[in-house]
């Protein structure tokens, strides 16, 4: 009579032991290497941004007479179009930029876009205003070019000096919830637009 169970095959015997195995030895050693990469990745990203001043204000007075900087205690992409913009095709690209980081952003109320021009030819402003976010509160206009300019421009030049890069002609400032200056970015370099949108994703505060 068999009384007694049977024993495991030895092929039963190492399929067990290569589960253990891959339980307590193989997944933790894959989840310790996908966590040291995130945060080695994080450390790099963090290490590229740095101080180069303060963003102007962009204030706001409501029809109640009360007055607000809509910036203020937000994560914020600038972009100075200057005096009198037409719809150029670099000037298309930086709106429809804009546009994207809207929509990826946009439902984040701690995030803002601040295009600063004066005026602007009837074909930009017609462009800026028909874009389906333009009537809501992430876009922030402003036309005090000569503060944005003083805060903007010199801390362009601080990092190109540090970067040792040369300065291009159309550039993204991204500015912290403190409205500090942390990097700019060429506009017209998708591999540049593509880390700033890791950066910014970094600055924002983390909902509990």
């Amino acid at each position: 009579m068999e009384n007694e169970a049977k024993k495991p095959s030895m092929g039963r015997k190492v399929y067990i032991a290569a589960a253990l195995f891959l339980i307590l030895v193989g997944l933790p050693a894959v989840s310790w290497f996908y966590l040291r990469s995130g945060l080695n990745w994080r450390k790099a990203a963090v290490a590229e941004l740095a101080d180069y001043g303060k963003i102007a204000k962009a204030p706001i007075i409501w029809p109640d007479g009360t007055w607000e900087d809509q910036l203020k205690g937000k994560v914020t992409v600038v972009h100075i179009f200057g005096d009198n913009p037409d719809l150029t095709e670099t000037n298309r690209q930086i709106l429809d930029t804009a546009e994207k980081l809207f929509d990826q952003f946009g439902s984040t109320n701690e995030f803002r876009l601040a295009m600063i021009a004066n005026g602007g030819t009837a074909e930009f402003r017609s462009h800026a205003q028909k874009m389906p976010s333009a009537d809501h509160a992430t876009w922030a206009w402003s036309g005090g070019l000569g503060s944005w300019r003083t805060a903007v421009e010199n801390g362009y030049e601080s990092f190109c000096l540090a970067e040792g890069i040369k300065p291009v002609p159309r550039y993204f400032a991204l500015a912290d919830t403190a409205g500090t200056i942390r990097r700019f970015y060429d506009a017209t370099n998708q591999k540049q637009v593509d880390r700033m949108v890791q950066h910014i994703a970094l600055l924002l505060p983390v909902k509990n």
